[in-house]
């Protein structure tokens, strides 16, 4: 038998695949647990697979959908704040930041396409951990184990012992010491996929320019000297975005040295260019570039914004604000202000 498990990365996703298991074991035997990238891998661990085969996935792929949908299989999905994911992260994980946005934020945008598939079970943190006992039994229904209500019970117990429980898990607070800048990353970044339902519209998503590298592949926090050979002032953030139209709106400040040359703005999916544009500023100052673009279905490649000089540059300088991504709407007046404040201009 094969089941599958998948959601954000954290300790709520860790419960539901801990109970999944533990209830497949007292039903059907031994259980394997696997996180495959591809149908392939998937096949593989099949061929010749005893008991029964757990499918986890914390960006889970389209590919793995289209296998489900075909096969019939229910699924259960995990979700929680995003917020409270990174925080899980950076405090049990030890990644940085940077790595840890990209991460919740690729598999906030992964997960959201499986909120309304007909076999998907879809679990909130916020809600369900609270009735850890009546969650189990629905996932034990869900997937046609049957286990009795104590049996379920002492499952719940064990893993609460082990640290497995709501009041283990961060909250949104905890990321209250990181400061506020970075809290305003993590906010724009992750933010508008928290409390998310197959009805809810996605609000704006704020990529702050920590999340992005310049030339040296640095954080993005400085003003980039353009002069030198033509190439990727600035890149990234590398994160994945759900199926759907979007207009992205990229907010760049130019030295007065800067306004003799061109730029390309262009945004890249699994190495192929999907949107390009071109400025060159009039005068020194702070502009916004718009560039529209399409995340077709099926897609599981994150997205890469370029900056690049058009030709060799003498002299001027350049810097990243903050990337916008909305239906329609206008650049954060925070980024041009601080883009002003940082290259004199205010």
């Amino acid at each position: 038998m094969i089941l599958f498990a998948l959601g954000l990365p954290g300790r709520f996703g860790d419960w539901c695949e801990a109970v999944i298991t533990r209830m497949a074991e007292q039903t059907l035997g031994k259980v394997r647990i696997i996180a495959p990238n591809s149908a392939e891998e998937l096949a593989i661990a099949m061929l010749g697979q005893e008991g029964c085969l757990l499918v986890t996935g914390r960006q889970p792929g389209t590919w793995l959908q289209r296998v489900i949908q075909a096969a019939g299989k229910n699924v259960a999905v995990a979700l929680d704040d995003p917020r409270k994911t990174l925080a899980e992260l950076m405090a049990h994980n030890g990644l940085g930041l940077t790595d840890a946005v990209r991460q919740v934020g690729s598999g906030s945008a992964s997960v959201l396409p499986w909120l309304d598939l007909p076999r998907s079970l879809v679990l909130h943190a916020e809600r369900d951990w609270l009735r850890a006992v009546e969650t189990a039994s629905a996932l034990a229904r869900h997937f046609e184990l049957p286990i009795s209500s104590r049996d379920i019970e002492n499952i719940v117990s064990d893993l609460a012992a082990a640290g497995l429980e709501p009041g283990s898990s961060p909250t949104v607070s905890a990321l209250d010491h990181i400061g506020e800048a970075a809290l305003r990353v993590v906010n724009g970044a992750l933010a508008p996929y928290a409390n998310l339902n197959p009805e809810s519209e996605l609000n704006a998503i704020s990529w702050g320019r920590d999340l992005f590298m310049m030339d040296g592949h640095q954080p993005a926090t400085e003003i980039v000297d353009i002069c030198g050979r033509v190439r990727a002032l600035f890149y990234g953030p590398y994160i994945k975005l759900p199926p759907g139209q979007w207009l992205a709106e990229i907010v760049l400040g130019f030295s007065r040295e800067a306004t003799e040359m061109n730029f390309v703005i262009d945004i890249l999916m699994g190495g192929t260019q999907i949107a390009v544009t071109k400025i060159q500023p009039a005068h020194e100052g702070i502009f916004s570039v718009n560039l529209s673009f399409v995340v077709e279905e099926g897609n599981d490649h994150a997205v890469e914004f370029r900056v690049v000089n058009e030709r060799a540059a003498f002299d001027g300088k350049i810097a990243l604000g903050e990337v916008t991504l909305v239906r329609q709407g206008a650049a954060s007046g925070s980024a041009i202000d601080l883009l002003k404040t940082q290259l004199g201009l205010s």
